[in-house]
């Protein structure tokens, strides 16, 4: 009897130990816990912190932060048929006051992705791709600005029902089909090559506008030297016709001063006193020759 009693005694000690443990829990920042009893969901959650709790209780801990999950090569027809692959990411936080809906509707954090975002995602995402006209078009801004303000609106009204809080949808890693890649590229170099040959057709522009400039410069040089000798025989012609001008009024002036009485006088002034030994006279011509005189 006596080793019953101390057998019952640990037996108690440790079911009081048991209670004890399970009287009490704690709950670390950005996270919340549900109770439930005996599968019963309790209504309302318990916070950060330490609790006195039921010993009887189960609890589930969900976290409440911000939390991203992205879904990789994600293929997304446009309306060419054509499936371009990108990643998509979606951030969210759970509602901490709709975790005992949560646990109850749908289950843990992995259950609320498998059962309502994922699916979602999917969904929304082929039907935007309905709206893109070419696989390319994933390219453009707009065309990338559309897509997240669907795929935000889309979430949001589903998942808000669900307790699901949706922040922002990214996408990104955006790969073309390997057709439309392949044109893209092609379609590039031809660019390129029409860059290469305007660049090489504007050199050979500039080439030749400098070769006419320097034609116009050799035209311009050419007519300077002309018009300068044209000045320079205009003056010489000039200075010659003054001087002509010059000559014959002094031939003028000479012929005017020349008189009579000047050559008279010439005449007297050159005389060396001398007579002539020879006269011409009469209308015979004959010669006579005159005495000299002694």
């Amino acid at each position: 009897m006596g080793q019953k009693k101390q057998i019952g005694g640990i037996v108690a000690g440790l079911a009081v130990l048991l209670v004890l443990f399970n009287c009490y829990t704690t709950i670390s920042a950005g996270h919340n816990k549900v109770a439930t009893l005996f599968g019963e969901v309790q209504v309302e959650p318990l916070g950060e912190g330490f609790h006195i709790v039921n010993p009887l209780l189960n609890f589930t801990e969900f976290d409440l932060r911000a939390q991203t999950f992205t879904w990789e090569g994600v293929q997304v027809p446009s309306q060419d048929k054509l499936k371009t692959s990108m990643d998509v990411s979606v951030t969210f936080r759970l509602d901490g006051s709709r975790t005992p809906t949560i646990l109850k509707e749908t289950g843990r954090l992995d259950d609320v992705l498998s059962k309502h975002i994922t699916p979602k995602v999917r969904s929304l995402l082929r039907e935007a791709g309905k709206t893109v006209q070419q696989s390319q078009d994933f390219y453009l801004d707009t065309v990338q600005l559309e897509l997240q303000t669907t795929m935000e609106v889309g979430l949001t009204e589903y998942l808000y029902e669900k307790g699901v809080i949706v922040d922002a949808v990214l996408f990104r890693d955006i790969t073309l089909p390997p057709v439309v890649t392949t044109a893209v590229v092609q379609t590039k170099e031809r660019q390129e090559q029409l860059e290469r040959e305007k660049a090489q057709l504007q050199i050979v522009e500039q080439q030749a506008q400098q070769q006419v400039k320097q034609a116009q410069a050799r035209e311009q040089a050419a007519v300077a030297d002309a018009n300068a000798k044209r000045t320079q025989a205009d003056a010489e012609a000039y200075r010659i016709e003054i001087e002509a001008q010059a000559q014959a009024k002094a031939n003028e002036l000479l012929a005017r001063s020349v008189t009579g009485e000047l050559i008279q006088y010439n005449s007297v002034k050159q005389w060396d006193g001398k007579y002539p030994t020879t006269l011409l006279g009469g209308g015979e011509n004959v010669l006579l020759n005159l005495p000299s005189a002694n």
